[in-house]
């Protein structure tokens, strides 16, 4: 593999693929109601050690849009890191899903919101007539590809509580978070204040299918008109739940995020004495500093990364994923190293 542009850009694992097509033999209730989907839900209760709600969806975007919109009113404030996808990447769908909620973006470093800045931002927008302040949306692996501690997460949901916010995490990396914690995803999910969260597994894995767990069950049906009306139940929600179910059996979801998260290390470890590298490694995401020269060349070879100007000038990412290998991890070190050499840089 050359490609180091994002996780979300590898292949279906072949236990995904099988599971859609034992899906397809015979008929099945639709819009949710299949023994598949029930069997996702019982998963996500043992995995969560919770009494919870699940709902597959086709897309982390749609995760994040509809979680957020069962949250929030339409005149609520969505407090997010300035970086977080919800802000940067997707084009307001939490805000169009909402019906008018409207994103406070707050600085942070390394990605991750800090509770003093929260809280600054909350006394601001109380201050003001643009929204009332309703949710807090926290990114867990962060687009920084830093971690949250559970003390960090716990910090966040007890200033949530005090502020009568509800709280919604992106979890598009949450079983790359997970793994590189070794916490129970309980721990960093519900017990830690969250109410909805957006479960990643396109990323890790399967074909086309997240999850939102929804841990405040009281807005089951709140969540599921959402859902139904924005056009996000599928007839044929068992080829969703399909890959769902497989990717909780015998914990793929976390032997695939704990593969990705040591490739990263190890590429992290193998490009270090050659290059900058511009943020601390916690899970599948390295963020590196080339001379342009240096990354066109790497480019030249076939090896392909994306540029993260966000971060400072020649800065790029690589992320690793569940089919990376250390083959894969070597041969980019041993590119760098030479392409280094060759520009006279070492």
């Amino acid at each position: 593999m050359k490609d180091f542009r994002s996780d979300n850009t590898l292949p279906a694992s072949p236990e995904i693929l099988d599971a859609i097509v034992r899906a397809n033999a015979g008929s099945m209730t639709s819009y949710g109601g299949d023994d598949i989907t029930a069997r996702v839900r019982r998963q996500c209760c043992e995995i969560f050690e919770t009494d919870v709600e699940v709902c597959p969806i086709v897309s982390g975007i749609a995760g994040n849009a509809l979680s957020i919109a069962a949250l929030t009113a339409p005149w609520g404030a969505v407090f997010c890191h300035a970086h977080a996808h919800i802000e940067r990447e997707e084009l307001g769908a939490a805000t169009f899903m909402s019906g008018g909620a409207k994103l406070v973006p707050i600085d942070g470093a390394d990605g991750k919101l800090d509770p003093a800045a929260v809280a600054a931002a909350l006394a601001a927008t109380r201050k003001s007539d643009v929204a009332v302040p309703a949710c807090l949306s926290i990114t867990n692996a962060t687009e920084a590809g830093t971690v949250y501690s559970v003390d960090e997460l716990n910090a966040l949901g007890e200033l949530a509580r005090s502020a009568n916010l509800r709280v919604q995490m992106d979890g598009a990396r949450f079983a790359n978070a997970v793994a590189a914690t070794g916490a129970e995803p309980a721990e960093m999910a519900w017990r830690a204040g969250v109410d909805a969260l957006a479960f990643g597994a396109t990323k890790n894995g399967a074909m086309s299918a997240d999850v939102i767990a929804l841990f405040r069950k009281e807005l089951a049906n709140e969540l599921s008109v959402r859902i139904h009306r924005g056009g996000h139940r599928p007839s044929k929600m068992r080829f969703l739940s399909a890959q769902l179910e497989a990717y909780f059996t015998d914990g793929m979801w976390l032997r695939h995020a704990r593969h990705a998260n040591l490739m990263a290390a190890r590429l992290a470890e193998g490009i270090a004495p050659h290059v900058e590298i511009v943020r601390r490694v916690d899970v599948n995401i390295v963020f590196v500093r080339f001379p342009t020269a240096v990354a066109d060349a790497l480019r030249g070879d076939g090896f392909q990364f994306a540029e993260w100007p966000i971060f400072g000038d020649d800065v790029y990412r690589l992320v690793t994923g569940w089919t990376t290998t250390a083959d894969d991890v070597d041969a980019f070190a041993a590119a760098v190293r030479r392409k280094m050499i060759e520009g006279g840089a070492q």
